[in-house]
């Protein structure tokens, strides 16, 4: 670790991630820092002329409202490429500082979705890289999609200076047939990977949960009082998700065990009706 000049490092090259920094975060780190607590570095990648910012936005602002010269940082070798990829692992990058919030996660997926390197990746890949669920990764881009097929609309102003907007979405397109899924089947195994996705995520924060709990139950981490309230917040946070994400995932499992009986109904009635029919023939 370094302290590194504050003027030097480069907060401009999109490698912010979150939706928003949380002001009331960095005001709390800079009351931290004048009564000298230390906190762990920044993250910064220097590409051999520029130092790009990665990871710690809030201590970076906090040390900036004190004034102050200079702060810890961690000197990383890279491009700013290569910065924005470290600043997209943003659950991994971010374990001891301010939890991620659903709305910065979101941003980071669009962010990578929108990449033209990144945007051929696997909703797995992207999942894997943020550290989300592929089904979280799939609605986000869902919603970039039906964002895109809504109505562009065309002002025109006649020779009486009256305004009129037409659609021209449409224009010179033919209009597709609404896709349904007719195979009972296939419905079922559609929510069958939702549940199952659905309770890795569970697990997944389940885990991420009771490490963090353990780590302060015991005394054992160690961290700054911000660091531990952090801490203390990011537990709420996973308790909270994990209570929704229960909830979802019991409606998708009884969703899912309805369209299996009735698929199973189906079957019976199907074999009655060709032992009827074979009864018939003979």
């Amino acid at each position: 670790m370094i302290q590194l000049e504050l003027k030097k490092i480069r907060t401009d090259g999109g490698t912010q991630t979150r939706e928003k920094l949380n002001q009331d975060t960095v005001q709390a780190y800079a009351e931290h820092m004048r009564e000298g607590d230390v906190f762990p570095p920044i993250i910064v990648y220097h590409d051999g002329s520029d130092y790009w910012l990665a990871s710690g936005f809030h201590r970076y602002f906090a040390a900036k409202s004190n004034a102050s010269l200079t702060i810890g940082t961690e000197v990383r070798v890279g491009t700013l490429k290569e910065a924005k990829m470290f600043s997209y692992k943003a659950n991994e990058g971010n374990k001891r500082g301010l939890s991620m919030t659903d709305a910065d996660n979101r941003q980071i997926i669009i962010k990578m979705l929108q990449d033209p390197d990144l945007k051929e990746w696997s909703n797995k890949q992207i999942a894997d890289w943020v550290g989300v669920s592929k089904m979280t990764v799939g609605r986000v881009k869902n919603g970039l999609e039906e964002k895109e097929d809504k109505p562009k609309d065309t002002k025109y102003v006649d020779k009486h200076g009256n305004t009129t907007t037409m659609d021209t979405t449409n224009i010179g397109k033919k209009k597709d047939k609404p896709k349904a899924i007719d195979n009972k089947d296939e419905l079922i195994v559609n929510l069958t990977e939702q549940v199952g996705e659905l309770s890795d995520t569970i697990v997944l924060q389940s885990k991420e949960n009771d490490l963090l709990r353990d780590k302060i139950a015991i005394g054992q981490w160690d961290a700054s009082d911000i660091e531990k309230i952090d801490a203390e917040e990011t537990i709420a946070a996973l308790r909270e998700q994990i209570r929704l994400l229960e909830i979802e995932n019991k409606s998708m499992r009884e969703g899912r065990d309805m369209y299996q009986n009735r698929n199973a109904e189906l079957m019976k009635t199907v074999k009655s009706l060709q032992i009827k029919l074979r009864k018939l023939e003979g």
